[in-house]
């Protein structure tokens, strides 16, 4: 064997070798980037869920007029629709310390709140808890359980 023919041959494997390396990066380049595209893909979903979420929460205080009031707030950048709410695990107009003869309310906007005014008295409990139950753009039944002080 001559010399240039070895040197062809040892050149033809390196060069094989490159080849055979070159086409396994390439493949695990392009599975790490699918991999990251889907990671993308679900992170854009969740944000725009996020975007489309309500997010209520409730307390007592004194509105300007100095009532006590439970206002329920939308902190989210969604619309609440279909607002159930529960004093005590009671429907909310039938807790004797919210007074009657008011609108109960169903939608809220991001954002922004609604309030209810209390009667309570020596007579008339405090509420102590509340469950609030809402649909939004997000798909999901949200909900909201907490204690209530004031």
């Amino acid at each position: 064997m001559s010399p240039s023919l070895i040197i062809s041959i040892i050149a033809a494997v390196i060069s094989a070798i490159a080849i055979g390396v070159s086409i396994w990066t390439h493949n695990r380049n392009h599975k790490l980037q699918a991999r990251i595209v889907a990671l993308e893909e679900v992170r854009e979903k969740d944000r725009l869920a996020e975007k489309n979420k309500a997010n209520l929460t409730a307390q007592i205080l004194r509105d300007e007029r100095g009532r006590l009031v439970l206002r329920i707030e939308n902190k989210g950048f969604g619309e609440a629709r279909a607002i159930r709410a529960w004093l005590d695990g009671q429907p909310i107009f039938d807790h004797p310390s919210i007074v009657k003869n008011q609108e109960e309310v169903f939608i809220v906007g991001p954002q922004s709140y609604f309030q209810y005014i209390l009667g309570i008295s020596s007579q008339t409990p405090r509420p102590s808890g509340i469950a609030i139950a809402w649909a939004d753009d997000s798909g999901e039944v949200s909900s909201y359980r907490n204690a209530l002080t004031f």
